[in-house]
């Protein structure tokens, strides 16, 4: 009798830290689920001129680029890009692809861009779905 009872803690505690495991990372996911958004950035028309574009302006655009690249080695960005067209073109854009808990953090993160707080590009955000493919 002590030996099967010693057979069945010693699978008891195996299948109690599986369980455990399963339910605490169950909790942490419910507890960090991102939404993705779709961030539009268009330039404000002053800079569609590029004849008012000056060191300033390029550096501040520069800091855009560095958080960019920050926040997508961090995973809270899936892509980021801007579309190959003329600054004074209508649909030149910017779009980025990006993780946030709600809306009220997503909206803060495209407010938060230097270029945006300097009025150098305008922010507009939408919550999103990918269809079709994946950027992994």
């Amino acid at each position: 009798m002590k030996r099967i009872s010693k057979a069945k803690n010693e699978a008891f505690f195996p299948f109690l830290a599986i369980c455990f495991s399963i339910q605490v990372h169950a909790q942490d996911s419910s507890r960090v689920q991102l939404k993705t958004y779709l961030g539009v950035l268009t330039l404000t028309d002053t800079y569609k001129n590029d004849a008012n574009w000056g060191k300033s302006e390029q550096g501040i655009v520069g800091e855009h680029f560095q958080r960019l690249v920050r926040m997508q080695q961090e995973g809270r960005i899936m892509m980021a890009g801007r579309t190959q067209l003329e600054s004074n073109y209508p649909a030149m854009m910017g779009l980025v692809i990006f993780y946030a808990k709600d809306d009220n953090e997503a909206f803060r993160l495209m407010m938060e861009d230097p270029a945006v707080k300097k009025k150098i590009m305008l922010a507009k955000v939408y919550p999103y779905v990918i269809a079709v493919g994946s950027c992994k």
